[in-house]
């Protein structure tokens, strides 16, 4: 029995010196011991060749930075215009697993002088320095500064594809829209549904490339549109997509990707509705001779969608109007007078232009996607 009774003392007192030893075990810290120091550059100068732009262009290496105990060291290469870096951006994506050597292609170094404001087809100093940091943004570390000479080629915007519940296409990323590009100009009208989440992508498909509201909560590799218009919000806990609030109808999208720009706005259109009874077509063609009047009616195929098979000739012009007469329900080419397939209301567009053979050609208006085909039979 005493020897029961002292046992569990015996275990009592070690089950406190134990909790004690937790209390007071030591806090490990790690601390900064030296700065990553830019080593080389596999070149001083470039000239890219848009010719070639997967060919590897630069190589930079490093030498590790030292913390105060062994720990997983990640990096990035900041770039600048200039030597202090008053404005920087990030060269690719974070390197990760302690590596101490990136190296970029050709696209990859132009699209790094194009986020630079860089001139194309003119020689620029680009300046590179290299931040060593621990977890996310801890005990940061900043090399020395290096240079090299680079001449972009012409700078190219990327393409934005639109998708979600909010567009007209769904969550079908294969049929995402495409925005007519202009420079750095993007533009489409088209149907958004009130309430419905979006994105954009940089392609027909949901990888590699996403583009979404530039805020905490967006995936780090989603955030871009640093400005949008007040009916554009981050879609509440989720992290890919936007949410679109104004009414449902037909909008003008347009992105401006210029360098520290970035931003997103939705208009309503001129003309907001989409389905009608009645679309007639007028121009050159199907011996309308420009006459409203006697606007050839096309045949409704869908919401928002009308078609019509006639002859074109070389020389081709015509619009779209929902009335017999020059009112306000018009679409024509997007912006001038062109053939893009991309549509536009009165105001904001121009005649379409097509150069036929004097065959048969079929031409659909979809109004509420904002597009146009024409089509040969």
């Amino acid at each position: 029995m005493k020897k029961s009774i002292f046992n569990r003392v015996l275990l009592l007192v070690l089950a406190i010196f134990g909790l004690s030893s937790c209390d007071n075990r030591e806090i490990i810290q790690i601390d900064s011991a030296e700065a990553p120091i830019l080593m080389d550059l596999s070149s001083s100068s470039l000239y890219l060749d848009s010719n070639f732009p997967d060919d590897q262009a630069l190589t930079v290496s490093w030498s590790p930075a030292k913390y105060s105990i062994p720990t997983e060291i990640n990096y990035k290469i900041e770039i600048s215009a200039d030597e202090s870096f008053t404005e920087s951006a990030e060269l690719g994506g974070g390197i990760t697993q302690s590596r101490t050597v990136a190296t970029y292609t050709t696209a990859q170094m132009n699209a790094a002088a194009q986020s630079l404001g860089l001139e194309p087809f003119v020689a620029s100093t680009m300046y590179l320095r290299v931040v060593a940091f621990v977890g996310r943004d801890g005990l940061k570390q900043t090399s020395n500064i290096t240079h090299l000479d680079i001449t972009p080629y012409e700078l190219v915007y990327p393409d934005f594809f639109l998708v979600g519940e909010a567009s007209y296409v769904g969550w079908t990323d294969t049929e995402a829209q495409l925005l007519y590009k202009d420079g750095s100009t993007m533009t489409i009208y088209t149907y958004m549904q009130s309430n419905g989440s979006f994105r954009f992508l940089g392609q027909q498909a949901w990888a590699p490339i996403n583009y979404s509201i530039d805020k905490d909560g967006t995936r780090d590799e989603y955030r871009y549109f640093m400005d949008t218009s007040e009916n554009i919000i981050q879609s509440a806990g989720d992290d890919e997509n936007m949410t679109f609030t104004g009414e449902t109808g037909i909008y003008k999208i347009t992105i401006d990707a210029s360098k520290g720009v970035q931003s997103l706005k939705a208009v309503a259109s001129a003309i907001p509705e989409y389905d009608f009874p009645e679309i007639y077509l007028v121009g050159n063609v199907a011996d309308n001779n420009w006459s409203p009047e006697n606007g050839v009616a096309m045949t409704k195929v869908g919401e928002g969608v009308y078609e019509i098979t006639t002859d074109l000739g070389a020389d081709a012009e015509f619009k779209f109007v929902g009335q017999k007469s020059w009112g306000d329900l018009e679409w024509g080419n997007l912006f001038d007078n062109g053939d893009t397939g991309y549509l536009a209301p009165k105001g904001d567009n121009g005649n379409i232009l097509f150069a036929g053979d004097g065959g048969s050609y079929k031409i659909t208006v979809n109004i509420k996607a904002g597009i146009y085909t024409i089509v040969k039979q």
